[in-house]
């Protein structure tokens, strides 16, 4: 009969964790830095980094996914439509403001109230779609966990 020589009791399984989630925010800090300073300070066309922001964009929005489908916590049907409203309007802001920035500040270029309309309407969309696609998932935790709990 062989002994498993790695238990790990409660405690060595948290520091596990713990772990494994520094190591992950370091990475997705380290891949952001890279793909920033290779877009920013290197100059290369998107297409050279864009595998590297596309790694990112689906790491966040997977992380994001599975922690208000697995936590449960959040209940979007629970929350008066003028918060969704406001969350929504904070979100598109915060996007529009990273989108100017990023295109103004650190591409160097002007940016006129024509791009700055387009930029608007792509931040729309696209902060739409993720925030029904997050709303959905954790609508979707909220109920799984009642049902666990039934």
């Amino acid at each position: 009969m062989s002994k498993n020589r790695f238990r790990f009791d409660e405690r060595d399984i948290n520091l596990f964790r713990t772990i494994c989630t520094v190591l992950y925010l370091i990475t997705m800090l380290a891949l952001a830095g890279v793909q920033l300073y290779r877009q920013f300070v290197l100059g290369q066309p998107i297409a050279e980094h864009e595998d590297i922001a596309i790694i990112l964009t689906f790491n966040v929005l997977a992380l994001l996914g599975a922690m208000l489908f697995v936590s449960g916590g959040v209940n979007p049907g629970k929350w008066r439509l003028r918060w969704i409203i406001i969350g929504y309007a904070g979100f598109v802001l915060l996007g529009l403001v990273f989108t100017i920035v990023k295109y103004a500040v650190l591409s160097g270029g002007p940016v006129g109230m024509a791009q700055i309309g387009n930029y608007f309407i792509t931040v729309l969309g696209v902060s739409g779609v993720l925030a029904l696609l997050l709303g959905l998932i954790a609508l979707l935790g909220s109920r799984w966990i009642e049902k666990q709990i039934e």
